[in-house]
């Protein structure tokens, strides 16, 4: 039986609005005592899967998420079907809702009130035959495209920032090449230009904006074994190339975390996670324990000590000012964890899947901060 996409975002938004687990999870002992500091929010497909990519945590406690649903509509042989989802937190529980048809899964959010978001990526244009940009913004009803004026975008890969200081990287559109960002100039997007060493090569892969004068961006440069890890500081008027934060290694960063006068730098070197700490000076190393082929995807603070690491090919883990460990998280392991991020309260937020099939396996969850 052929199911349409309608009736799969039908199905998902009716079973999708969360619940507060606030006793015994499924699972050891162990599980229970988690359940007692983590708050759990199952959200349920109802048919297929979701996956997660983003987080973005507003000042007034609400959030936006990224991901999308998977199904096989035609049966277990037959193709995927994917189709990208925004699930939005109104400080109690998670909803979800679809997107305009055409529209692939989205790679960056940024949230500032339950009425002002944004989100980036592409979508397929019928009459080019191809995908285009799409810059959407979130006005507490709807997502209207506002791609208008950022003509210097054909591939965003990620958004930061808030009101009308919104940062938007990714790559030149044709026939320039190479990075390009935009930013809101007023109501419309203006172009970034970025520094001249910039080669054609160079990738953006991530964005945080802290202030007005304060805006971090990072990513790859060159190709090949001469590919290395890069961070610029953008001050309001100039920017500063640092350092590669994994030297000399083959690597990118996909991860950025500014905080305390620090930037946390997170990625993969040489097929290995990795992950670098700027103090202003320098970069020192705080690689997590990983094994095998591995990189840091995401990067989240906890409290004013603690660091949350996930990332593709490796375990959940935490920096406790010290040391990293593995970390204990909402549902017995293992977990893929899809997206982390920090609240405004200092609280940890995560967006998973547990490799299990208990209705509960995929789900938000919120670690308070001790009082």
């Amino acid at each position: 039986m052929t199911v349409s996409r309608r009736d799969i975002l039908r199905s998902a938004s009716a079973v999708v609005p969360a619940m507060v687990i606030g006793g015994a999870l499924p699972g050891t002992a162990s599980a229970a005592a988690r359940a007692a500091q983590w708050q759990v929010f199952p959200v349920t497909p109802g048919w297929g899967w979701y996956s997660f990519n983003r987080i973005s945590l507003a000042g007034d406690g609400t959030a936006k998420a990224l991901g999308a649903h998977h199904s096989m509509p035609d049966g277990v042989w037959g193709p995927v079907q994917t189709d990208p989802l925004v699930w939005s937190f109104d400080g109690t529980q998670w909803t979800v809702s679809g997107l305009a048809d055409g529209t692939r899964p989205l790679n960056g959010v940024t949230a500032t009130t339950a009425a002002d978001a944004w989100a980036v990526g592409e979508r397929w244009d019928k009459a080019q035959m191809l995908d285009v940009p799409q810059l959407l913004r979130w006005d507490g009803t709807a997502w209207t495209n506002r791609t208008t004026g950022a003509d210097a975008l054909s591939r965003p890969r990620q958004v930061s920032g808030t009101g009308s200081n919104v940062w938007v990287v990714g790559t030149a559109k044709h026939p320039a090449t190479g990075p390009a960002v935009v930013r809101l100039n007023g109501s419309g997007w203006a172009p970034v230009g970025l520094p001249a060493t910039l080669g054609a090569d160079t990738e953006l892969l991530t964005v945080q904006v802290v202030a007005a004068d304060d805006v971090w961006v990072a990513g790859r440069t060159g190709t090949g074994t001469s590919r290395r890890s890069l961070v610029m500081r953008w001050n309001g008027s100039s920017w500063t190339v640092l350092p590669a934060p994994f030297g000399t290694a083959v690597g990118h960063v996909t991860s950025l975390l500014v905080r305390g006068g620090e930037c946390w730098a997170g990625g993969g070197a040489g097929n290995r996670a990795a992950v670098a700490v700027w103090n202003g000076r320098a970069w020192a190393a705080r690689n997590p324990l990983s094994s095998g082929t591995s990189e840091v995807g995401q990067l989240a603070a906890h409290g004013s000590v603690e660091v949350w690491a996930a990332g593709a090919g490796m375990t959940l883990q935490r920096w406790n000012g010290t040391s990293w460990s593995e970390a204990e998280g909402p549902l017995p392991a293992p977990l893929n964890v899809g997206a982390l991020a920090t609240g405004p309260d200092g609280a940890l937020w995560m967006a998973g899947v547990r490799d299990s099939s208990d209705a509960t396996r995929h789900f938000f969850a919120k670690l308070p901060v001790a009082p």
